[in-house]
């Protein structure tokens, strides 16, 4: 007769509970995170060697990558993203720089707009901040508002949230409906990844709705991201292709996505465009869509 123990022992490696540890770290990984050994053997109360059992099986079959202690998401997934934003600030800081530059064309005097909270979006706002343009700002992330203090020549909202220590902004319930009745001329997020199927994607469904809702409330929307954001995935989609108005980038993305931005009809602004900003593919009431 098996004693209590090496019956208990017998059910934590059970087919049911090996399925059941299996969709769990999927569910992690597909979130875009690292998943521990150590974590999951604590949680499912197995040794380390059934979670790396686990992640070999997985890696198998192409659900994730096995990396030293554990396992990520596959190699295109964009963990930088779920850095704190003062380490990411110096991650492709030349290129993130570019990016900022060529969005600069879509700025002019007397805009009210709304810029979004990344590491690459504080440097657009430090390059605004240096060529003091005339400015109605409103951000929900900090060191934007910081950034424009010494400047008179602007008025900033910085809306209110749940602070995220990590990221230097604001979000959740509070920050959507304070965006309820606001409308901009103009409003310009970061991204983790463009993909030439599912277009901008992010890590979490926070930036999804943020993005669905400044695009319905402004005339027109603009995401900034460095080359190397191209092909890249992450567990969100943000924005599909068909429903962007503009990506601005330090260079042209690579063959495989060019087809897709023909077809869209998504433009792309590069740091040597020196003519006027192309005007939304829409009306400004018609460019408010969901």
């Amino acid at each position: 007769m098996n004693s209590p123990k090496s019956s208990e022992n017998l059910g934590r490696h059970s087919p049911t509970l090996g399925a059941e540890r299996q969709r769990s770290i999927l569910e992690t990984v597909n979130r875009g995170e690292i998943v521990s050994v150590g974590e999951f053997a604590e949680r499912f109360s197995v040794s380390h060697e059934t979670i790396r059992r686990d992640f070999r099986s997985l890696e198998e079959a192409g659900r994730l990558r096995r990396i030293h202690g554990g396992a990520a998401p596959a190699d295109s997934f964009d963990l930088t993203a779920r850095r704190p934003v003062t380490e990411r600030l110096n991650v492709d800081r030349d290129a993130k720089l570019q990016a900022a530059m060529a969005a600069m064309v879509l700025f002019e005097d007397g805009m009210n707009v709304y810029l979004g909270a990344s590491s690459t979006m504080l440097l657009v706002a430090e390059e605004l901040a240096r060529r003091n343009k005339a400015l109605t700002i409103t951000t929900n992330m900090i060191d934007i508002a910081v950034a424009f203090t010494g400047d008179e020549r602007c008025s900033v909202t910085l809306l209110g949230g749940h602070v995220n220590p990590r990221t230097r902004s604001t979000g959740g319930v509070e920050l959507m409906k304070a965006l309820e009745h606001r409308l901009f001329d103009l409003s310009v997020m970061g991204t983790s990844a463009i993909h030439p199927q599912f277009g901008v994607l992010g890590p979490t469904s926070a930036h999804a709705m943020l993005a669905s809702t400044l695009c319905a409330q402004s005339t027109r929307h603009c995401f900034v991201a460095h080359s190397a954001k191209f092909g890249r995935r992450d567990a969100q989609v943000v924005r599909p292709l068909r429903q962007i108005d503009m990506i601005a980038t330090d260079r042209r993305p690579p063959e495989e996505m060019v087809s897709p931005f023909e077809m869209t009809g998504a433009g792309l602004l590069l740091p040597d465009d020196t003519q006027r900003a192309p005007s939304s593919r829409s009306s400004p009431e018609s460019g408010r869509r969901s």
